[in-house]
């Protein structure tokens, strides 16, 4: 029986578009390899290197001059607009513990609160018992050490728990460990419309 629903922030709540970010660090001159961004954001996403170290690394391996608010701009060009999931969430929550559980990082949690306002934030996360942001605990998907952080700091067990996120390998570490899953991207699918079929499977 489902007891705990966790749902990851990018592609599920807010659409995430890697290639804008790609473009503008492209126009800027950006030299590190994707792989070298890859590297840098992991270390920044489970809190290792501060905002003001990750933008001036980037900014400092420019072919030309560029500030480091700059780079903070093209980066938050991953984010699209967040949409108003709060009644959805509402509706959930009287029957289920709800988490957010997020790969992230501080500047785009901030660039996301700015853009959706207080109502909004304020809003969508009290539908959350807990939110489990990967800078802020020191662990990220898809390491087996992030869901057993959340199963322990949830005090639950793997299969009373519904794992939603856009990502494959997230999804496959989340199964290994007993916990059920929901692969979805809302630039595909409509979670409003999906999740209750996929929770009445569980009854």
């Amino acid at each position: 029986m489902i007891k705990q629903i966790w749902f990851d922030f990018g592609n599920v709540f807010i659409p995430i578009f890697p290639e804008r970010t790609k473009e503008a660090f492209e126009n800027r001159g950006v030299q590190f390899t994707e792989e070298g961004i890859q590297r840098l954001n992991q270390e920044y996403e489970v809190g290792e290197v501060t905002s003001a170290q990750f933008f001036q690394e980037i900014a400092s391996s420019c072919k030309y001059l560029q500030s480091s608010s700059a780079i903070s701009y093209a980066w938050n060009e991953l984010l699209g607009e967040m949409t108003d999931p709060t009644l959805f969430l509402k509706k959930l929550g009287r029957s289920y513990d709800l988490c957010l559980v997020s790969n992230t990082n501080e500047a785009h949690i901030r660039h996301i609160r700015k853009q959706a306002g207080p109502f909004l934030w304020n809003s969508f996360v009290e539908k959350f018992e807990a939110l489990f942001l990967s800078y802020e605990i020191g662990h990220r998907k898809p390491d087996a050490s992030y869901f057993n952080y959340v199963l322990e700091h949830m005090d639950t067990k793997p299969e009373e728990v519904l794992f939603v996120d856009d990502s494959s390998a997230n999804i496959a570490a989340a199964e290994a460990l007993g916990i059920n899953t929901f692969l979805f991207n809302l630039q595909e699918q409509d979670l409003a419309k999906e999740l209750p079929a996929v929770l009445a499977k569980f009854d």
